[in-house]
């Protein structure tokens, strides 16, 4: 997954909690509907968490709400804003 390695190049990431889940096909039986659930990529300190939704065969990441696209450069925002929350534990 491409994603997951844009965002194992963001610095000191792997000071924080990092977890991807692989996404779900879910089938109806009996019908003709279903649903593509979007790979996961969580990523959190001791106290907040950002989850970030993914598609195969697309780039972009995604934020929760699948509303508004987060590009690397807020992403490293984040992981900063992070980085100092998880230090004032310590």
């Amino acid at each position: 997954m491409c994603i997951k390695n844009k965002i194992l190049r963001i610095k000191n990431i792997t000071k924080l909690n990092i977890e991807y889940i692989a996404e779900k096909n879910i089938v109806f039986n009996n019908s003709n509907l279903g649903l593509n659930e979007p790979h996961k990529n969580i990523i959190s300190n001791d106290k907040d968490k950002i989850v970030l939704p993914c598609y195969d065969n697309d780039s972009n990441l995604y934020n929760e709400y699948l509303s508004d696209i987060i590009t690397i450069t807020k992403l490293t925002n984040i992981i900063e804003y992070l980085l100092k929350e998880n230090q004032k534990f310590f």
